[in-house]
């Protein structure tokens, strides 16, 4: 086999056991990636491929799905419902008014109650 067809053969194998991915950047997150890989003696090609390769191989799943997004946002909502109750509770003990201790406590249950079924949504 001479060394054109050699190359050839090379070049076809190559391409069946490797793929290209070529990723549009903004200058300025290009800037950000370059000077990255630069304080690290590495090129941005090697330093994505590395972060692609970690990401890709990581057990930790990063990206948030529609229903995870939810489920946080079911968490933010019973967590604000929460504090107001807290932050009415004290403006009107510092009233002197009345607090109804067993509304106070059901209020919680019920709060306590959202929050187990959020919680059994997410995956640990």
């Amino acid at each position: 086999m001479d060394k054109k067809e050699y190359k050839k053969a090379y070049k076809q194998y190559y391409k069946k056991i490797k793929k290209i991915v070529t990723v549009p950047l903004d200058t300025e997150e290009f800037i950000k990636l370059e000077t990255y890989a630069k304080s690290r003696d590495l090129s941005t090609n090697k330093l994505s491929k590395e972060i692609l390769s970690n990401f890709v191989n990581s057990k930790e799943d990063v990206i948030i799905t529609k229903e995870q997004q939810q489920t946080i946002s079911e968490y933010i909502h019973i967590s604000r419902g929460i504090a107001n109750n807290i932050n009415q509770i004290a403006y009107k003990s510092n009233l002197g008014e009345y607090v109804d201790i067993n509304m106070l406590l059901s209020k919680l249950k019920e709060n306590e109650d959202k929050f187990k079924e959020v919680m059994s949504k997410i995956n640990l």
